[in-house]
Protein backbone atom coordinates (compact mmCIF):
# COMPACT_ATOMS: atom_id res chain seq x y z
CA UNK A 1 0.00 0.00 0.00
CA UNK A 2 1.56 3.49 -1.10
CA UNK A 3 2.74 6.38 1.48
CA UNK A 4 -0.15 8.75 1.40
CA UNK A 5 1.67 12.55 1.20
CA UNK A 6 -0.05 15.64 2.74
CA UNK A 7 1.40 19.37 2.50
CA UNK A 8 0.52 21.71 5.53
CA UNK A 9 -1.07 24.83 5.53
CA UNK A 10 -0.32 27.40 7.58
CA UNK A 11 -2.46 29.52 9.89
CA UNK A 12 -3.59 31.71 6.66
CA UNK A 13 -4.35 28.57 4.62
CA UNK A 14 -1.36 28.77 2.42
CA UNK A 15 1.25 25.89 1.41
CA UNK A 16 4.54 26.84 2.01
CA UNK A 17 6.08 24.24 1.10
CA UNK A 18 4.14 24.66 -2.34
CA UNK A 19 5.72 27.71 -2.39
CA UNK A 20 9.12 26.84 -1.44
CA UNK A 21 8.99 24.11 -4.78
CA UNK A 22 8.00 26.84 -7.30
CA UNK A 23 11.07 28.63 -6.22
CA UNK A 24 13.74 26.04 -7.16
CA UNK A 25 15.63 25.28 -10.02
CA UNK A 26 14.39 22.38 -12.43
CA UNK A 27 16.87 20.51 -11.52
CA UNK A 28 16.59 20.59 -7.92
CA UNK A 29 12.91 20.16 -8.87
CA UNK A 30 13.34 17.43 -10.52
CA UNK A 31 15.16 15.75 -7.56
CA UNK A 32 12.28 16.60 -4.83
CA UNK A 33 9.81 14.68 -6.99
CA UNK A 34 12.29 11.86 -7.68
CA UNK A 35 12.65 11.59 -3.57
CA UNK A 36 9.29 12.06 -2.93
CA UNK A 37 7.71 9.39 -5.42
CA UNK A 38 10.33 6.84 -3.31
CA UNK A 39 8.90 7.77 -0.22
CA UNK A 40 5.62 7.57 -1.55
CA UNK A 41 6.27 4.19 -2.42
CA UNK A 42 8.82 3.27 0.57
CA UNK A 43 7.91 5.00 3.55
CA UNK A 44 11.05 5.38 6.23
CA UNK A 45 12.22 2.06 4.06
CA UNK A 46 13.98 4.13 1.84
CA UNK A 47 17.86 3.98 1.26
CA UNK A 48 20.23 4.72 4.46
CA UNK A 49 20.38 8.48 6.10
CA UNK A 50 17.62 9.38 3.54
CA UNK A 51 15.24 10.18 5.52
CA UNK A 52 16.59 10.90 8.64
CA UNK A 53 15.67 12.33 12.17
CA UNK A 54 16.08 16.27 13.55
CA UNK A 55 16.82 18.01 16.77
CA UNK A 56 12.59 18.19 16.94
CA UNK A 57 11.41 14.51 18.10
CA UNK A 58 8.69 13.43 15.27
CA UNK A 59 10.44 15.88 12.83
CA UNK A 60 12.17 14.43 9.85
CA UNK A 61 14.39 15.88 6.62
CA UNK A 62 14.28 14.43 3.64
CA UNK A 63 18.24 14.21 2.33
CA UNK A 64 18.65 15.08 -1.40
CA UNK A 65 21.89 15.90 -2.76
CA UNK A 66 23.42 17.86 -5.30
CA UNK A 67 24.99 21.27 -6.09
CA UNK A 68 22.26 22.50 -3.05
CA UNK A 69 21.47 20.27 -0.36
CA UNK A 70 17.66 20.17 -0.31
CA UNK A 71 16.25 19.21 3.82
CA UNK A 72 12.56 19.25 3.06
CA UNK A 73 11.13 19.11 6.37
CA UNK A 74 8.06 16.61 6.99
CA UNK A 75 6.64 14.24 9.79
CA UNK A 76 4.49 11.28 10.34
CA UNK A 77 0.39 11.59 9.49
CA UNK A 78 -2.10 13.33 10.15
CA UNK A 79 -4.59 10.82 8.90
CA UNK A 80 -3.26 6.98 8.91
CA UNK A 81 -0.55 7.85 10.94
CA UNK A 82 0.94 4.88 9.74
CA UNK A 83 0.76 5.02 6.42
CA UNK A 84 1.27 8.92 5.56
CA UNK A 85 3.43 11.96 5.51
CA UNK A 86 2.74 15.62 6.08
CA UNK A 87 5.45 17.52 4.33
CA UNK A 88 6.26 21.04 6.78
CA UNK A 89 8.25 23.15 5.20
CA UNK A 90 11.48 23.06 2.44
CA UNK A 91 15.03 24.36 3.34
CA UNK A 92 18.49 24.06 1.79
CA UNK A 93 21.34 22.57 4.20
CA UNK A 94 24.65 25.09 3.96
CA UNK A 95 27.15 24.46 5.51
CA UNK A 96 25.58 21.84 8.22
CA UNK A 97 22.86 24.50 9.00
CA UNK A 98 19.16 24.55 7.82
CA UNK A 99 17.97 27.57 6.05
CA UNK A 100 16.12 29.70 6.56
CA UNK A 101 16.95 30.05 10.03
CA UNK A 102 14.73 29.08 12.64
CA UNK A 103 13.99 26.24 11.02
CA UNK A 104 14.51 23.45 12.75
Amino acid sequence: MPFLLYDYLNTSSENDFKAWTKALQPSERAKLNQKLDMLEKYGEALFPNTLTGTAIAGIFKLRIHGKVQLRPLLCRGPKHEEQAFTLLAGAKEIGSVLKPKGIE
